[in-house]
């Protein structure tokens, strides 16, 4: 079975690439499953550390005095396995990207990719976009919300407190991975969208700064707690540089467009090499 494109009411054999049954570009389990599986892991992470906060913060004080061996049990373990774990999956899944990557350049030299895999690629494209979007979330407004909460009813005697261990050194970091290495996948995947010619794109300057300048703002916003205010008043002035994440952040809409202008070239190119006859019925279509 050849994959074929579908143009209104009419549908073409392209003389692409086959795909199995239920896993075509645009199939739940084809193209869009890596969302499935990127959005079900992150959020597994996110919600199971919430419900590790939940049951330890109070757990024989474990989470009240930074002093106290059960601290150092629950959480400063914790911040490690964070660390680690991170990395590994940070530098695993890029470096992944990268040299799979060059295989696919060198691979499209002798046979360029059909449409359909474009098209494909398009969609996990997308897919990795709403995984990002997932993790920004649950970056700047879940964990954030929950750590004013924490630090209005339990005075800070440690930056490694049981909300910022969760915030900054696991949801903060995967913010930086999702938007690098979707990045990442734009430029070794979708060479004539985010190629490395066409240079870097503005999208993701505003979206990977955005991360960065969130992780970033930790150290000020401890610096500010422990030397100015040392109360969680959510207006204080060292917590404006958060809004600019914000605004920042608001260069991931760009990504849908550029992709999807890409898709309608698509479209222009399927229609150019179809015959006169064809145009002319997908037109009245």
């Amino acid at each position: 079975m050849s994959a074929t494109v579908d143009r209104g009411s009419e549908v073409r054999d392209t003389g692409t690439e086959e795909f199995p049954k239920g896993k075509g570009p645009i199939d739940w389990m084809g193209g869009w499953k890596w969302m499935w599986y990127s959005i079900a892991l992150l959020s597994a992470s996110f919600i199971g550390l919430r419900i590790y906060q939940g049951h330890f913060a109070w757990y024989n004080e474990a989470g009240l005095d930074a002093a106290s061996p059960a601290f150092r049990k629950y959480w400063f373990s914790l911040f490690i396995i964070e660390l680690v774990v991170a990395t590994v999956v940070t530098l695993g899944w890029w470096g992944w990207l990268l040299k799979s990557g060059q295989k696919l350049e060198a691979a499209a030299k002798v046979k360029p990719i059909s449409v359909n895999e474009e098209v494909r690629r398009i969609a996990t494209f997308w897919g990795l976009i709403g995984a990002t979007s997932v993790t920004l979330y649950f970056m700047a407004s879940f964990f954030p919300n929950q750590d004013g909460v924490w630090h209005q009813t339990t005075v800070r005697d440690t930056a490694l407190t049981p909300s910022h261990i969760v915030m900054f050194f696991w949801a903060f970091p995967m913010g930086i991975t999702m938007s690098v290495g979707t990045y990442l996948y734009g430029m070794t995947r979708l060479p004539k969208v985010y190629g490395r010619e066409k240079g870097f794109p503005w999208s993701f300057f505003l979206l990977i700064a955005a991360s960065i300048t969130e992780m970033m703002q930790v150290a000020m916003n401890e610096w500010g707690h422990s030397m100015w205010i040392t109360e969680e008043i959510f207006a204080a002035p060292f917590h404006w540089p958060f809004v600019t994440y914000g605004w920042l952040a608001s260069g991931i809409f760009a990504l849908w467009a550029e992709s999807l202008s890409r898709l309608l070239a698509i479209e222009d190119e399927i229609l150019e090499e179809a015959p006169a006859s064809a145009q002319a019925e997908a037109t009245v279509a």
